[in-house]
């Protein structure tokens, strides 16, 4: 199937589940509040152009970045999330009113006024739902440093304390611009990490600026340098000109290969294989990139989904670092995520070989994260000797 034509199938099916869920937002509305037809009508086109705004803004951020754009993006993501808590404290209601009527419970109270306290049960479910986006809203911005110490398979003593920051999924776009990424490296050159590591996706989708990432991203202060891999979302934004401006900004982009840092520490990067689904490249060879590893030194492998652990440390990698899943950024969405990648964030082992699921920087779609803050992880390499 041509690209295109993927991406349709794709944007179609995420636009029926987005529309059949604001289709039943609004029936579930209309049928509590029983308002007039003038509010139907209103009603009726709000919801329209709410499920509208979030795919149109990502096609005009494309073409522009000004302050229409970004004021379309932040109400449309916004809302995005909003409707998540909306559609599940609604579909609540009615389960909840459905057992009342199995139940045959029908208190005198709401017989004799009915409208009147379903109205006030559809004001406290949206009260509701604004408490729970602000919060979710304030947990985004709260970026916090999880320190671990990792031993690592091979290490010289001469090298213990050597220190990695891993950055993960900063979705560099419309609403994490230069602002944010600025924050965020500041707060890397505070720890004064000997390697800094990018696990994918530090862009989002295709925007109108994102050269501009360059200046913020030329900043970082490392001794042994700035590594990244692709992530699914560098494919979506387009990966050669995502490589092109990382490269631009002195990162070293490892795309199936292998880079030895200090003489001994073996850095391996492969492309993430959304790749060869969606450009129509030759997935990337594991197996290649695997024997090319010497087996007795220290090495750490560079792979944006946390996938094939067992595999990599079967081969000798000591360290895999990862992200991809942002914890599942909201939730209940984290238990979907579990169910799709079993590792999840935080540190994972088998035998002497180790795995670090990053719950990442920024977000993709809603800018809120709820039970899943995000995270810049300073890994302290410790000799096993």
């Amino acid at each position: 199937m041509p690209q295109w034509a993927s991406f349709a199938v794709f944007f179609l099916i995420v636009l029926s589940v987005y529309g059949g869920a604001h289709y039943y937002l609004y029936t579930w509305f209309i049928r509590l509040t029983e308002p007039s037809r003038f509010w139907r009508w209103g009603l009726r086109m709000t919801f329209i152009l709410l499920v509208a705004s979030f795919p149109l803004a990502r096609i005009l951020a494309r073409y522009n970045f000004n302050a229409f754009n970004y004021s379309l993006t932040l109400i449309s993501s916004v809302w995005m999330g909003l409707s998540l808590y909306f559609f599940l404290l609604s579909l609540g209601s009615d389960l909840w009113l459905t057992l009342f009527r199995i139940m045959h419970f029908s208190p005198k109270i709401f017989i004799q006024r009915s409208l009147f306290y379903r109205r006030v049960l559809v004001a406290c479910i949206a009260a509701a739902v604004v408490g729970i986006g602000g919060v979710a809203l304030q947990e985004a911005c709260n970026l916090g440093v999880t320190r671990v110490d990792i031993p690592l398979r091979g290490l010289p003593p001469e090298m213990d304390g050597f220190s990695i920051v891993q950055v993960s999924d900063v979705h560099y776009g419309m609403l994490t611009e230069n602002g944010r990424l600025s924050k965020i490296v500041d707060r890397i050159n505070e720890l004064q990490p000997d390697v800094v590591v990018i696990t994918g996706d530090l862009v989002d989708e295709g925007v109108f600026h994102m050269e501009e990432m360059a200046i913020p991203l030329s900043r970082l202060r490392v001794r042994h340098g700035v590594f990244a891999v692709t992530g699914n979302h560098e494919y979506y934004a387009g990966v050669d000109r995502a490589v092109s401006i990382m490269r631009g900004a002195s990162i070293k982009v490892l795309r199936n290969e292998v880079q030895v840092v200090s003489g001994r520490l073996q850095i391996l990067g492969i492309d993430d294989p959304t790749g060869s689904r969606r450009v129509g490249n030759p997935a990337p060879d594991f197996d290649k990139l695997l024997s090319s590893l010497n087996p007795n030194g220290p090495s750490i492998l560079l792979y944006h989904q946390p996938i094939h652990f067992e595999k990599a440390a079967s081969s000798g990698v000591g360290l895999q670092l990862s992200g991809h899943t942002h914890g599942g950024q909201l939730f209940p969405i984290r238990h979907i995520s579990r169910m799709i990648y079993p590792l999840t964030p935080g540190l994972h082992q088998t035998g002497e070989n180790h795995l670090y699921v990053s719950r990442g920087v920024g977000t993709w779609g809603p800018p809120m994260r709820l039970m899943s803050p995000p995270e810049l992880v300073y890994i302290r390499l410790r000799s096993p000797t």
